[in-house]
């Protein structure tokens, strides 16, 4: 498996099917923003299938969910997806006042978000 930083708390892992991305801390607008760049440069390479890491963030900027949701569209579009693991209560909070809740599917658990892909 492949391991490289691709940005400063962020750290992306990838094996044949499934990119996982793991983010930490408290994620501003600008790093979202920087989230969803990954994602189209991911995409570009070939991605299809992503999960979004965020068991170890504290906070996220709802301004940067909307954006976040139209990147997980074009995975879609692409015959992908954009999934979201261990997302906190607090968290599921901010993505529901975003209206996002319902843009993404969301595991507990890393490798269940993973596993999912097969199914």
């Amino acid at each position: 498996m492949d391991v490289g930083t691709v940005m400063e708390g962020t750290c992306v892992s990838a094996d044949q099917r499934v990119t996982t991305v793991v983010l930490e801390g408290e994620l501003s607008l600008d790093d979202l923003r920087k989230v969803g760049e990954e994602l189209f440069r991911l995409a570009l390479k070939g991605h299809k299938n992503v999960v979004l890491d965020l068991s170890q963030v504290s906070h996220v900027d709802y301004r940067g969910l909307r954006p976040l949701a139209a990147r997980a569209e074009m995975f879609r579009a692409a015959g992908g997806d954009v999934r979201i693991a261990g997302l906190s209560g607090y968290l599921m909070h901010i993505f529901r006042a975003a209206g996002t809740h319902d843009a993404f599917q969301f595991f507990a658990e890393t490798e269940n978000a993973r596993q999912s892909f097969a199914a």
